[in-house]
């Protein structure tokens, strides 16, 4: 589905914020960017949605480049999710619906209002469909832009931090609804801070070291020391009944 091949970027010539990236999402996977802060996982989602144009390289979905895919194309590769959006006088419904807008020209279709119905009673969004999105809470906010991103119906679903800044709740009600959508054949990738987390929904991880790739493993081969060199931290991976964690110390 995506592959990234020896993609490299900078903002200022000779300053690499990526170097030499190279992997793929495979159909129903759903693969981890994980990394510290300035390691180049925001400006390689930025060029996975075609805002930034590699300085060599190349980024495809179905062995189409990016760059040649027109907009109502795109939107059936890819939809993106930011960390959190802003509140704004827009209701729920009418930001949901808004998923849609890829896919009519000037008034939604009666497809259109139907899915957004669907969508807000299946997430449970029904009793805040009226409210503007500035009368609710940040959690509900990116549920809400979770079902935006969702109702677009793409191939692959881009997070950017899907549970940053959330309350715990939130955030297991945001890992929830991924684990389920995997169920459906979906793709993913997720740029995370949190390993945990990413363990719960994860099938390959992807570490990030100084705009490179520093290893690429399933969960079974995520060792101490990959951790421990990326996140100048000393890790310990605890082995239990319900699965594997990791604790830090310094």
């Amino acid at each position: 589905m995506l592959k990234v091949n020896n993609v490299s970027f900078y903002y200022v010539k000779n300053k690499l914020v990526l170097d030499d990236v190279t992997f793929d999402v495979k159909e129903g996977e759903c693969v981890i960017l994980l990394g510290p802060n300035g390691v180049g996982k925001t400006t390689l989602l930025s060029l996975l949605l075609g805002n930034n144009k590699p300085r060599a390289g190349s980024i495809s979905y179905n062995d189409i480049d990016v760059k040649q895919l027109k907009a109502k194309e795109k939107a059936s590769y890819i939809s993106y999710v930011p960390q959190l959006i802003a509140g704004n006088d827009l209701t729920v419904y009418d930001t949901v619906l808004l998923g849609r807008l890829p896919y009519y020209k000037i008034y939604p279709t009666r497809e259109d209002i139907k899915l957004t119905n669907e969508y807000l009673s299946q997430f449970g969004l029904e009793e805040l469909r009226d409210k503007q999105t500035n009368q609710i809470s940040g959690g509900e906010r990116q549920i809400v832009s979770l079902v935006r991103g969702l109702i677009q119906q793409s191939k692959l679903l881009i997070f950017d931090e899907p549970t940053n800044n959330l309350d715990i709740n939130a955030q297991l009600r945001v890992l929830d609804i991924i684990k389920k959508e995997k169920k459906s054949n979906k793709s993913f990738l997720v740029s995370m801070h949190d390993i945990n987390q990413a363990l719960d929904i994860g099938d390959r991880f992807i570490f990030l070291k100084e705009g490179k790739i520093f290893a690429i493993c399933n969960k079974n081969e995520i060792k101490e020391a990959i951790i421990d060199e990326v996140y100048n931290v000393k890790s310990h991976i605890n082995k239990t009944e319900k699965g594997e964690f990791i604790t830090y110390e310094k």
